[in-house]
């Protein structure tokens, strides 16, 4: 490929591709991508190598090697295309780990805003300098790290070892533990309260995106037993949830404390049907979940809600 034919396809690429990297994916045809192979095996023919994105952008191409990533979803599924040679290394930095660190960038789906509750109600991340998110679970509760490694593509290893209880029994727990810069990034632009923050809150996320994450906070950290009673570090977050609770339905959730911290509880029986039916629409059948939990909630009312021949899912 001539130099000059490169210039003019790029300079074609740069003008019809949008200056929002979030609407590339979503507005480039199929003839553009084959052009942006063009570019990528033009810069590896240039280069002498299958190249970086960082190597790419030095050649000074109007087209950025960041776009080519947004059309493909990321800069390996785009070299593939080009049938260039893939590496699991982060520029500038050691070899990577393969997980979709975008995943957690924008919360614009019911599943992504389901498992960032889960990983607000029991993950950390590590400060610096070296950043890191971990999740601990107990055996029992092992779908929880399963099923978020699953969801965000995650090569990252999965350990699992013994504890000593209290008691002397031994209890076996689960751990996953991520390092990638840009997914921990992604999740703290969302809100989540990073190591350096005093006190916690929920994100500010759409109305419809927040029965989701509720559903996903209160299996992994409310614990469920003739109502609910969910502990948190500060206030804001407690009265928060309690708000929400509001918006799906419930009357009467209060706010009390247990050994000086604030407690989001709900106990009437009403309360506890409109959550459920807002948080759990599709009932055991509501994904993701995890299904112990609803069905705790369930038997619940099966034995308590004073009309069950009105509801469909309790007959």
């Amino acid at each position: 490929m001539s130099e000059d034919f490169i210039r003019e396809l790029d300079g074609k690429l740069a003008e019809v591709l949008p200056d929002d990297l979030e609407d590339i994916s979503e507005t480039t045809p199929q003839k553009r991508k084959e052009e942006m192979i063009d570019l990528l095996q033009y810069a590896a023919e240039e280069l002498g190598r299958s190249p970086s994105i960082r190597q790419f952008n030095s050649l000074d191409l109007k087209t950025s090697g960041y776009a080519i990533e947004e059309a493909f979803g990321t800069w390996n599924d785009a070299k593939r295309e080009a049938g260039l040679e893939t590496y699991e290394m982060g520029e500038g930095r050691r070899a990577t780990t393969s997980i979709n660190e975008k995943y957690f960038k924008k919360i614009d789906s019911s599943e992504k805003a389901y498992w960032l509750g889960t990983l607000f109600a029991t993950s950390t991340i590590q400060s610096e300098p070296n950043r890191q998110l971990g999740l601990n679970r107990v055996s029992e509760k092992r779908y929880f790290i399963d099923g978020l490694s699953q969801a965000v593509e995650s090569d990252y290893a999965i350990s699992s070892f013994q504890v000593t209880q209290r008691d002397g029994q031994e209890r076996e727990r689960v751990q996953l533990v991520i390092s990638n810069p840009t997914f921990i990034d992604n999740l703290l632009s969302n809100g989540y309260s990073g190591p350096e923050q005093d006190v916690e809150s929920f994100p500010d996320l759409e109305k419809k995106f927040r029965p989701p994450f509720a559903r996903g906070y209160l299996e992994s950290n409310g614990h469920f037993s003739n109502g609910w009673g969910v502990k948190f570090g500060s206030r804001e977050p407690a009265e928060t949830l309690q708000s929400w609770f509001n918006a799906f339905g419930a009357e009467r959730p209060t706010i009390g404390e247990s050994y000086g911290d604030p407690v989001t509880r709900v106990s009437n029986t009403f309360d506890v049907k409109a959550i459920f039916e807002t948080c759990w629409p599709d009932v055991l059948d509501t994904e993701p979940s995890f299904t112990p939990y609803p069905d705790r909630i369930l038997g619940f009312l099966q034995s308590e809600y004073p009309y069950p021949e009105n509801l469909e899912y309790l007959e």
